[in-house]
């Protein structure tokens, strides 16, 4: 009976241990074989990374012997040429771990006394360096014949006449001073023509040096990345390995226990370096699976199966109590892998059952709702809705109730598992945009048995259709403006033309003999054409089609002049305030214009207080802005120059701001004010590429913010030309020609030159002036002409003067100045372009200068 039992034992363990025997056998021979496969895998990689190595480093001396034969070259146009040199090499892979390349001339003691640093032979500063940025700059001026590891170096080099490498550097790695291990490697530049035979001639033949920096971290990281795998490799400087030479380590810490290691010695221009390989754990993991694991694997597996099979008729049932035991073990797992799940989903999970009434929620769905799992639990759904979102027609949805069709019908089935946005209700009151898809939960009969709603939130999305929305509106607004701004630019050119002539026309009348009546009303014309003439130069700033100077400049000495010319301005009982930081805020503006801005925003503050004590605050300081907070102003993410312009008048309404910087809109009694003022402020702002804002209510006051681009560096100092003592003293005796298809503007013109004491002809064609200039050249002494013509522009008259006579001073007068007028007149010699609104006070100093100094630019 005992055998009986113990034979069904005894046998399966006999087979399977011979079976085990014979593995092991096999086992072991294969292992052996694969060890010897593994060591030679990990010399062949010693000799490869030694390989790259080398090869890394002689494309190093390349590169150097490249910038070496660029200062033997006659054509080399210094740190210019050297950079396009450099910035070529260092886009080559090849030129991983290269710093810098620059060059050290070499200066003697005799050139070098009371420098400091300077070696008992001279010194070699670093003179030029590219790439010419960030850290590298700081290497600029070094002496680097001071360091005596650097020097021996140079000297071998110079000696040589070949390549030489300095020993372990400790090289700068950021800005913070940090360093990091590496080398230079120095190539001698000696004068052209003069012998190198000896040490001693090339002494005497020495230029200087070219450097390479070189850090050895970068060097190996572009070998091998950001290590070997597998592998722990130490390169130490010299034939020693030691922590006082190591210049790099894949590994901080190496393992205690190795089961392949290796040294190879590198050698470069004479200098030597240890090569120390380790390898890890993970590069015998590295070897693909071989024939001993096959073996061992097939050998176990051969002998259980051999027990499977001599038992499976005697232990059945244990087998069977056990399959049930794992299934059952299976399913459990099976419930927490999806309870997880359900529990981390991102959506909300919501069921409910036939009555609407919540059998489950998950984490998330509770979470949303502002409400515990457990305390969702048999509370309706409809709860949870906005009252104007009828939360039965999602459970009706999910039951495919439509038509009086059940679940199933087609056009049901074809209704369910729609999506739909919804705004719920969350327990402490907030509101909260979800996505809602519904699905009907049927049994197996088909009946509805409940609903399945997953939810989504998408209040984030709202928001973000809210904000686009509100941009939209200020695009739109921005057009209207452009539009606006284009029309007013085209009217005020052709303003300025009636102008011009209403008041040098009036000019001349009153320096006729004239009744004292008719003085004062021709005084009054004046005044009039005057101040329409300034309100064409309001439109004209309002659409930015003024040419204006941004220089770079501070901006609070700015502010503080214009304070001050508003302050006697200003009624005693408005009180005008500012304040600044001290650190100076540098921005690119025309101070000009700046002015205006600030004159037009004080004077409406000044006029919302309504003869009212009051108080107005100008501030300056800096503000920054991220995507986001920038694209709903109109700008560009970054630092910005703010300015606020705040007063405590009667504040306005929403309907009021949303009107403020159009044209012409004013809020003022007909007669006091042309709704001018700050649209011209909003046109100038723009032009500076900043952005204005305005914050304001009904009795709170207003405040206007404005913004500015910084600009990183400081303004440089303008220079302010004397005038010429020569031009006060100008001759007026000349003969100047005038063209103009305005014939008043001609007559007009024609009578203020004559007046001045210069001979003048008129002509209304450009075509007939041309004519007559190329037959009396030489007769003319200044040329004025009108820009608009019909026919022939003004610059076309110029250009064909310049060909006919180039130094003859030519001055265009136009009623619309852009920028592209005044850099085509640039172009083409036109000595200096005129406002025609301004020729009665302009153009009589203007000819005498140009007279005086005919190749002047003014």
């Amino acid at each position: 009976m005992v055998r009986r039992l113990a034979l069904p034992l005894m046998l399966p363990l006999g087979v399977g241990a011979v079976a085990l025997a014979v593995t092991l056998g096999l086992w072991s021979h294969e292992r052996l074989t694969a060890e010897r496969a593994l060591r030679s895998d990990f010399d062949a990689q010693v000799r490869q990374t030694a390989s790259r190595i080398e090869q890394r480093m002689a494309s190093f001396e390349q590169m150097l012997r490249g910038v070496q034969g660029l200062y033997l070259s006659e054509e080399v146009e210094g740190r210019r040429e050297l950079a396009m040199y450099v910035d070529t090499l260092l886009a080559g892979a090849d030129a991983s771990g290269v710093q810098w390349f620059a060059f050290a001339p070499w200066q003697p003691a005799a050139s070098a006394d009371g420098v400091p640093g300077a070696g008992a032979e001279g010194r070699a500063p670093l003179i030029e360096i590219a790439p010419a940025a960030g850290l590298h700059l700081r290497a600029l001026g070094d002496d680097v014949f001071a360091d005596p590891q650097r020097r021996a170096a140079l000297q071998t080099a110079r000696d040589a006449g070949g390549l030489a490498i300095t020993p372990r550097l400790l090289l700068p790695a950021d800005a913070s001073g940090a360093r990091e291990p590496g080398f230079f490697m120095v190539l001698p530049v000696y004068r052209r023509g003069q012998p190198t035979d000896s040490a001693a001639a090339r002494r005497a033949a020495l230029q200087g040096w070219v450097l390479a920096s070189v850090r050895m971290d970068d060097l190996m990281s572009s070998l091998y990345g950001e290590s070997a795998h597998g592998l722990s490799i130490h390169v130490h400087d010299g034939v020693t390995a030691g922590e006082d030479n190591l210049m790099y380590a894949s590994e901080p810490e190496r393992p205690e226990v190795v089961q392949l290691s290796a040294r190879e010695y590198l050698g470069f221009a004479g200098h030597s370096w240890t090569l120390d390989v380790q390898a890890l754990p993970e590069f015998e993991r590295r070897q693909p699976a071989n024939a001993a694991t096959v073996i061992a694997l097939a050998g176990m597996v051969l002998s259980l199966m051999l027990g499977v099979i001599t038992h499976q008729l005697v232990t059945g049932r244990q087998r069977a109590h056990e399959l049930a035991r794992r299934m059952t073990m299976a399913l459990r797992a099976s419930e927490e892998r999806y309870r997880r799940i359900v529990e981390t989903a991102d959506e909300g999970i919501w069921v409910a059952d036939a009555d609407g009434l919540t059998t489950f929620a998950n984490r998330k769905m509770a979470h949303l709702l502002g409400v515990t799992a457990t305390a969702l639990i048999g509370r309706p759904m409809a709860e949870f809705f906005e009252p104007d979102n009828v939360a039965g027609a999602v459970v009706a949805k999910a039951m495919g109730r439509v038509n009086g069709q059940t679940v199933g019908s087609a056009p049901a089935q074809d209704a369910g598992g729609a999506s739909r946005e919804r705004r719920l209700c969350r327990a402490d009151g907030t509101k909260l945009w979800a996505l809602i898809a519904t699905t009907p939960i049927v049994d197996d009969r088909g009946r509805f048995g409940g609903t399945l709603a997953m939810v989504t939130d998408i209040s984030a999305q709202k928001q973000a259709e809210v904000a686009h929305a509100e941009i939209e509106v200020q695009l739109r607004a921005s057009q209207k403006m452009e539009a606006i701004g284009t029309l007013a630019g085209g009217i005020a050119h052709d303003f300025n033309n009636i102008l011009a002539a209403i008041l040098g026309n009036v000019a001349l009348a009153q320096q006729e003999p004239l009744e004292p009546t008719v003085r004062g009303r021709l005084s009054l014309v004046t005044q009039s054409a005057e101040r329409a003439r300034s309100l064409v130069q309001q439109i004209l700033a309002f659409s930015r089609r003024q040419p204006h100077s941004l220089k770079s400049q501070a901006l609070a000495p700015v502010i503080e002049e214009s304070v001050r010319l508003l302050r006697p301005l200003l009624p005693a009982m408005v009180q005008l305030e500012f304040t600044a930081p001290a650190q100076p805020i540098t921005v690119r503006a025309d101070a000009t214009q700046l002015h205006q801005v600030l004159m037009n925003l004080c004077t409406n503050a000044w006029h919302a207080m309504e003869g009212l004590a009051g108080r107005i605050d100008i501030r300056l300081d800096t503000r920054s802005f991220d995507t986001h907070a920038a694209q709903r102003l109109g700008m560009q993410a970054g630092a910005y120059a703010h300015l606020a312009v705040a007063d405590n008048g009667t504040g306005m309404d929403e309907a009021t701001r949303q009107r403020l910087f159009e044209p012409f809109f004013t809020t003022k009694p007909v007669g006091q004010g042309t709704g001018l003022g700050l649209a011209v402020v909003h046109g100038i702002v723009s032009a500076h590429h900043g952005a204005i804002s305005v914050r304001s209510a009904r009795g709170e006051g207003t405040c206007f913010d404005l913004y500015f681009p910084l600009e990183p560096e400081p303004p440089a100092a303008d220079i302010v030309a004397e005038p010429s003592a020569r031009e006060a003293a100008a001759p007026i005796s000349r003969q100047v020609v005038y063209i103009d298809d305005d014939p008043v503007m001609v007559v007009m013109v024609e009578g203020l030159l004559r007046h001045a004491g210069y001979r003048v002809r008129t002509f209304e064609h450009p075509r007939e002036a041309l004519a007559w200039l190329r037959a009396h050249v030489a007769e003319a002494d200044l040329v004025v002409t009108d820009f608009n013509m019909p026919g022939l522009s003004g610059l076309a008259v110029a250009g064909e003067l310049a060909s006919l006579r180039p130094d003859l001073p030519v001055v265009i007068s136009s009623g619309y100045v852009t920028e592209a007028l005044l850099d085509a007149a640039q172009r083409i010699g036109v000595r200096s372009v005129m406002q025609k609104e301004f020729t009665l006070e302009q153009l009589p100093p203007l000819l005498r200068r140009l007279l005086v100094e005919p190749s002047a630019t003014v």
